[in-house]
Formats: structure tokens, C-alpha cells, sequence
């Protein structure tokens, strides 16, 4: 299948010039050619895909994520983060079913392509059975889009040496012709290690395993409040080390570790993360909704620390949006710096697309649009009321769009959305769908104690 994507603004690694106009010419699973718009008229193609009017990109690569969290929205109330954890999070995550897993899975799938995400990171909080890793991941297969499962490794993971952790490795590491891989979750931050969910053994022995799978570990780091009484402050203060210096002494920190938040670095923390090459997932909508604190993002690029974005789940903020983030960051930047332009548009689509590829170990095969790179491209419409009228089209994009712009996404060179439809799923189905996870999760705020019975 060869499509052609033409007329639109293409943001294209080293091709500046295709912001005024491109054409994308797509054979297979890959990109074949860029090229001023127009110029690729002559290819022969199977379907050309008009783009005028809007912005073409990398498919938004989202590195920090929850799916099963669509069942909490609007359940976090106002608490804090640790009250939210121990009130909220911690009731739901002890009852999910199988089938509670299987529904989340398809329905955060297709909410996440609906809004141009193309690949997402999802940690998962509580250990699971393969029974439950296959309801988690089918229905990715069947959406088609891209997952990089993050297994939960705990404690007990060690006396078995990792079996589960191993079997998920060996059974969907590549499935759905590569579109799901296979990473760890070794929560390291100093909330987990107080709740006896974490030790120095199953760090150093979760890394070994990823090390020889040769893939990505991820882990909630240095978020919270402050709090010396319940927040991240008093177990600084009682263990004396942060949550970067307790990886660093253990000599585990590396360039695989994708450090979900980071709100709160203190000492040396910045330079031992930028020495290790390890990247901070960063989610400014989940972070101000629980009152944790504004990362400090800039100081982290200046310090030469490669910062991806992430929405986290919609039981913290309500959205899985990754357009929404893009802007927040910029936003929350500029308040914190007292600055306009805090974060280089440019730099910031790359926090969105090529630094989450990065972080996963995919950059040699999607976050950017180069030739004989995988297509995965998002157009998104910016010829609407709340975004137009267009000066420059990445400006509006950041500032203006919103996810449900988007127009065409696709996977691989398979266009999984056309028009705002989606290609393998049907309105009839989603609706369907929709309605069982709102079933779903009332039962299970019920059962919870969280709505009344």
C-alpha cells in the first residue's frame, strides 16, 4: 500500500523548509519520501490523503500512562497525592477483574489514537497474571496501536527470579509484528519503599533482568507534596538520600530508566540523572491536579536531561490527552520562569514524539518523520473555530488544537484513523464499549467503597 499525504505542514527532522507546505509519501510500513508540497505528485500511489489546512507529525509518543485509570475519573476528589493513593488508588487497583482490565485496555487504546498517540508506556501499579497481561494487551493488538507494556516486578518477583516478569517478556515482546514490547516496573521512589513495595534486592535484580532483555524500566521518582509529616520530604529526610541518589548508589541508573514526574530533585539529583542518560517522564496536567508542584522542566533540559511527556491517567486528571500536555508544559514553564517562551516549540514536539522514542529504545524506528522511518504520522485539522486563523501552524498546534483535531492517524503505514473514524473499530462498537466501562466502573468504585452500594 503506498498513500500520499499532501499539502499540509510537515513537521520533518532536518526539513524546515516543509513547515510551509509538504507531501509524505508513505510505501508499506514505512516512509519513502518527503519532499515540498506538491513535488511527490507524480508517485504512483493507492490513496492520496489531503492534508491543506492542517499539520502533519510524528504519531505523539506518550511515556507515561495508566489505562485501567478510566475508571476512577472524577474519584480523586481534591486530595493530595498521598491521601489520593491510599483513599483512591489503592481500593480500586486491589479489585479489578480480568474483564475490568480488558475493557480499560481497548477503550484508553482508542481514546489515545483518537487524539493522534500513536505509542504509549503503560505502567502498570499492581502485579498481574499472564491471564491478566493477555487482557491487557489483545485488545492493543486488535486497535493496532503501539504499547510498551511496563510489567510490575515486586519483592517476591525475587525468590521466583522473575518468572512472570520473564514469561510476559517471552510471550508478547514483539507480538502484533512488533507493535507491543515488553519493559519493566521497579517502583523505586521512597513512598513504595516505606510500603514494603520495593527493596535494594528487587531493584538490583529487576535491572539485571532488563539489562539482558535489553529493555526500558520505568518507576514513579521524587513526586508528591512536600509534606515532612506524609510527603516525599519525610522520607528524604529519614533515609537521608533522594530518590535518584538511592539508584545511583545501587549503580543501577542508567539510560533505561524513564523516571515517571521527578517533581521535587533536590541536591545533585539533576546532574546524576543527566550523567545516566535517563529520561523524566513529565505530566503537568496529573501534577497540578494533585498539588504536587511544577516540575522543573527547563532546569532539566539545560542540564542536559532528556524530558518526554505523558498524560499519566484520567483517574489523576481526567484526560489522556497528549496535545492538552504539550501545551501545560509550555505554560506552566513560562509561569514558573516568568518568560514567554520557556521551551522552544520545536524542542517541545520533540519531548512529545522523538524523547518518548528515545526513552523506550525505539528512536531508530518512530518519533520523527524521516525516511525509512516506520509511518507513524498524525495530521491534525487546524482549520477550526477554536485554532484558526493559521500564522504559524506549530504555534496554533501547541497553543490551540486540541486532541480530538486529530484527522488521519496512522501505525506502521495502516491508517487506523481516516476523517476522524476509526478504520478497525465501529461507532456502533465504541458506543457499546463505552457504556460497559461506565457499568464497569461504577461496580468497582462500589465494591471499593468509593460510591455507595
Amino acid at each position: 500500500m503506498r498513500t500520499l499525504f499532501t499539502g499540509g505542514s510537515v513537521v520533518a527532522k532536518g526539513r524546515p523548509e516543509l513547515a510551509a507546505g509538504g507531501d509524505v509519501l508513505v510505501d508499506g510500513t514505512d516512509i519513502a519520501a518527503l519532499g515540498p508540497a506538491g513535488s511527490l505528485a507524480a508517485e504512483p500511489v493507492d490513496k492520496v490523503v489531503d492534508t491543506a489546512g492542517g499539520i502533519v507529525i510524528p504519531g505523539l509518543v506518550n511515556t507515561h500512562q495508566h489505562d485501567w485509570y478510566l475508571y476512577g475519573k472524577g474519584l480523586g476528589g481534591n486530595l493530595l497525592l498521598e491521601q489520593w493513593i491510599t483513599d483512591c488508588l489503592f481500593p480500586l487497583k486491589t479489585r479489578l477483574t480480568v474483564d475490568d482490565l480488558r475493557v480499560a485496555s481497548e477503550l484508553a487504546a482508542l481514546d489515545m489514537l483518537r487524539g493522534g498517540t500513536t505509542s504509549s508506556v503503560n505502567h502498570l501499579v499492581t502485579e498481574t497474571s499472564a491471564a491478566e497481561d493477555r487482557a491487557i494487551l489483545a485488545p492493543v493488538a486488535d486497535v493496532g496501536v503501539r504499547q510498551f507494556f511496563a510489567k510490575a516486578i515486586r519483592p517476591a518477583d525475587h525468590a521466583t527470579r522473575y518468572e512472570s516478569a520473564r514469561e510476559a517478556s517471552e510471550t508478547w515482546d514483539g507480538a502484533a509484528n512488533g507493535r507491543i514490547r515488553v519493559g519493566f516496573v521497579l517502583e523505586a521512589t521512597a513512598h513504595w519503599v516505606a510500603m514494603g513495595t520495593c527493596t535494594e534486592e528487587m531493584v538490583l535484580g529487576g535491572h539485571a533482568l532488563a539489562v539482558e532483555q535489553d529493555t526500558f524500566v520505568t518507576s514513579h521518582i521524587a513526586g508528591g507534596t512536600m509534606s515532612r509529616d506524609s510527603g516525599y520530604l519525610r522520607f528524604v529526610l529519614e533515609t537521608g538520600r533522594t530518590d535518584p541518589q538511592f539508584l545511583h548508589r545501587l549503580g543501577v541508573l542508567d539510560h533505561r530508566w524513564i523516571l515517571a514526574h521527578t517533581i521535587n530533585p533536590r541536591d545533585n539529583d539533576l546532574d546524576l540523572i543527566a550523567a545516566a542518560g535517563a529520561t523524566v517522564a513529565h505530566t503537568p496536567s496529573s501534577e497540578a491536579a494533585r498539588g504536587g508542584g511544577i516540575t522543573p522542566v527547563k532546569r532539566m533540559l539545560d542540564n542536559g536531561i532528556r524530558v518526554a511527556i505523558g498524560t499519566d491517567g484520567p483517574m489523576v486528571d481526567l484526560t489522556n490527552d497528549m496535545v492538552e500536555q504539550l501545551k501545560w508544559t509550555r505554560l506552566m514553564q513560562n509561569q514558573l520562569h516568568h518568560v514567554p517562551a520557556s521551551i522552544d516549540l520545536e524542542r517541545l514536539l520533540t519531548m512529545g514524539t522523538e524523547d518518548g522514542a528515545r526513552a523506550v529504545g525505539a528512536a531508530d524506528r518512530i518519533g520523527t518523520l524521516e525516511v525509512g522511518k516506520a509511518a507513524d504520522i498524525a495530521v491534525f485539522d487546524l482549520d477550526t473555530l477554536h485554532a484558526g486563523p493559521v500564522h504559524r501552524a506549530l504555534s496554533t498546534f501547541v497553543h490551540a488544537a486540541r486532541g480530538t483535531d486529530a484527522r488521519h492517524v496512522m501505525v506502521d503505514g495502516e491508517l487506523l484513523l481516516e476523517n476522524g473514524l476509526f478504520t478497525r473499530a465501529t461507532e456502533l462498537h465504541v458506543a457499546g464499549l463505552m457504556r460497559e466501562a461506565g457499568e464497569r466502573g461504577r461496580a468497582l468504585a462500589r465494591r471499593s467503597g468509593l460510591l455507595p452500594a
